[in-house]
């Protein structure tokens, strides 16, 4: 064993450990002041500054602070159904809340809590001095609701509360931006997509005591109702990496195109078998409606062909159909005249026929005459259409010239009669062969109508399914593109993928030389509080950081897993005050012992904040704030490390508000 590790093993192993050299060479600072401090805290029943309104005023310095609420003395004799507390409920995690409260977290307890806090104290403040880089401000903020929190700079306590409207809560929280997070390295989170900000470093440097030490990243608990923002996990890593030096924009950037390519990736693989069903969907119902076999080995060009071929020869047909068609419509017109002719000669042999019938019974009217004359009655003479009214008798007595020229004026001989009754009879043939063929031709023009009818519908349905067709065929061909077009896509994405993959990780080999500073640091801590024989390391694994301590193989546990984060805070708290990274100095760590944590190592706790108090020499570039009940070492049980009054839950005076809740 080297004299460095023996002198390790000596400093921690003893009841009385020395002060001793720090368990790694000492580093030339990088900072003489932390970024953000709290110099003062006063609690106040009301607005006021007098004696009176003022229950607390607790003064915190640089370096170790340690608000200690003592357990029941060991030589007190135990008893069943002695109910004193002490150490418990006295007020360090209120204070704690507290101080996150004054930083810009949004509630100073639980819901419970805060309706006891204002029922108790509806007029009550905090108010406190914090340093913000080279600016003291004196902030206060209410326990009741509908007041407007305020902060000055440049006063006193006293000025400030007489004067708090000359200053803005807001302009407070823009200073610790301005100091903490404008130096930052990385600008945005890359998964939440928004600025990051100071409410997402506070939450890492003020753990909740909920959450017990439980993650590396889990800073807040729901459970105490915080409201503080919610990040998802990579985020917070990126917190922590951003805030130690271990990434850059240039990283973020390329770790937020890395999820943007990889959400598109994954959006492409899921709309790839959907598009792929669609064209197939499409392209049989396209065979189905040709008629033709739905082969996929025919997909592609061959089917391209085969269908351009059939809707060619379906065209074909279609036009020599229409063109048969044409014709077709000139012989129903031409029947339709023939039918209108046999119509119009049938009208024709009508007025022959009656005529003749007129002719036929002008010969029978002198016998009629002479019978009306004998019966003493004058008998009418029919009135036919295109003939004269008048009785023949009265218009030949008449002298009228047309009477004296009618056949009727003469006597009618037998031949005459006869040859008369033959017109009549050759009249009714004729028109019954007209009234025949005019039924032919009526017959033969409905038939050609519908004919001409039936296929111009046969020849509507099959341009309809034409046009079907190749409606579905354009359907088909832009699925196709659409997927080839996604298949395409997808294999350009995949490759940058893995080319952003490449290029954070070709990044991340940049950052090894600041992963080994801070797995340096880590190491010392682990070192310090468990042994120089211990070996320890900060991994950065993709997005995360991963916390190793290996004593003859990997240690974990509950207790273990508290040391780990206990030690890597510690060891990103002292590389920023190295000067790398840009956690600002601030850390609460509220009631960090877990129950099963030896009590010898939750000393060394301290002992380590004791030792970069001294190593600073006098350049105190950090406060580390502990609330504890378990006893911190003897020697710091007392100024300047220890901070007062000391808790007390056994009386209410001894409470952080004197007070029972």
């Amino acid at each position: 064993m080297t004299k460095r590790r023996m002198q390790q093993l000596d400093l921690f192993g003893g009841s009385e450990p020395p002060a001793a050299p720090p368990p790694s060479a000492p580093i030339k600072m990088g900072r003489s002041e932390p970024l953000v401090w709290v110099a003062e805290v006063w609690l106040l029943r009301d607005y006021d500054t007098s004696e009176a309104s003022l229950l607390r005023h607790i003064t915190l310095r640089k370096g170790l602070n340690v608000l200690w609420a003592p357990p029941t003395p060991e030589d007190v004799e135990n008893r069943l159904g002695d109910g004193q507390i002490t150490g418990h409920t006295a007020g360090k995690t209120t204070f704690c809340r507290m101080l996150r409260y004054l930083l810009g977290e949004q509630r100073f307890g639980t819901t419970r809590a805060q309706e006891k806090i204002r029922e108790a104290l509806p007029d009550g403040w905090v108010v406190a001095a914090i340093v913000v880089g080279d600016e003291r401000w004196i902030v206060g903020r209410p326990f009741g609701l509908g007041l407007h929190p305020f902060a000055t700079r440049g006063l006193s306590f006293a000025e400030a509360l007489a004067e708090r409207g000359r200053g803005g809560y807001q302009d407070f929280l823009a200073d610790i931006r301005r100091v903490v997070m404008d130096p930052v390295p990385v600008k945005e989170l890359p998964h939440q997509r928004e600025p990051i900000a100071w409410e997402h470093v506070l939450p890492w440097l003020t753990r909740d005591q909920e959450s017990r030490f439980a993650g590396l990243v889990e800073w807040r608990d729901p459970s105490s109702e915080s409201e503080s923002p919610r990040l998802v996990l990579d985020d917070r890593h990126v917190v922590l990496r951003a805030l130690c030096a271990l990434m850059s924009d240039e990283e973020s950037e390329a770790q937020r195109r890395y999820e943007d390519l990889a959400l598109e990736k994954q959006g492409l693989e899921e709309r790839a078998p959907r598009l792929a069903d669609r064209a197939a969907e499409d392209r049989r119902r396209l065979a189905r409606l040709l008629g033709v076999e739905d082969d996929t080995n025919d997909a592609g060009p061959l089917f391209a062909a085969r269908f351009r071929e059939t809707v060619s020869r379906r065209k074909a047909s279609l036009a020599a159909a229409e063109e048969a068609l044409a014709a077709q419509a000139i012989e129903v017109e031409q029947a339709e005249d023939a039918a209108r002719q046999a119509a119009e000669a049938c009208g024709a042999r009508v007025e022959a026929l009656r005529e003749a019938e007129a002719r036929r019974e002008e010969a029978k009217r002198p016998s009629e005459k002479k019978r009306e004359a004998e019966e003493g009655a004058p008998a009418p003479l029919p009135v036919r259409a295109g003939l004269c009214s008048v009785p023949l008798d009265v218009a030949m007595a008449k002298g009228c010239p047309l009477a004296a020229s009618h056949p009727a004026a003469a006597p009618m001989t037998r031949e005459g009669k006869k040859a008369l009754a033959e017109a009549v009879m050759e009249a009714k043939r004729t028109l019954a062969e007209a009234r025949s063929a005019q039924k032919e031709a009526t017959a033969e023009h409905t038939r050609r109508r519908s004919t001409l009818s039936a296929e111009e519908k046969r020849i509507a349905r099959e341009r309809a399914a034409i046009e079907e067709v190749e409606r579905l065929y354009d359907y088909m061909t832009a699925a196709e593109r659409e997927a080839d077009t996604n298949t395409e896509r997808l294999a350009v994405v995949t490759d940058e993928v893995k080319a952003s993959s490449e290029r954070q990780a070709a990044l991340r080999r940049e950052q090894e030389v600041a992963e080994a500073r801070i797995s340096e640091r880590f190491r010392d801590v682990v070192r310090a509080l468990l042994g120089d024989h211990v070996e320890a390391r900060v991994e950065v694994k993709g997005r995360r950081l991963d916390l190793r301590v290996e004593d003859r193989g990997e240690r974990d546990g509950a207790a273990m897993q508290t040391i780990k984060l206990l030690a890597f805070d510690l060891a990103a708290m002292k590389l920023a005050m190295d000067g790398h990274g840009q956690l600002p100095g601030l850390l609460v760590h509220d009631g960090p012992r877990e129950a099963d944590m030896d009590g010898r190592i939750y000393e060394r706790l301290f002992l380590y904040a004791r030792h970069l108090e001294e190593s600073a020499n006098g350049s105190l570039a950090f406060q580390y704030v502990v609330t504890t009940t378990a006893p911190p070492p003897k020697e710091m049980q007392k100024e300047p490390y220890l901070l007062y009054p000391l808790l007390d839950a056994s009386k209410p005076e001894g409470r952080l508000l004197k007070m029972d809740l």
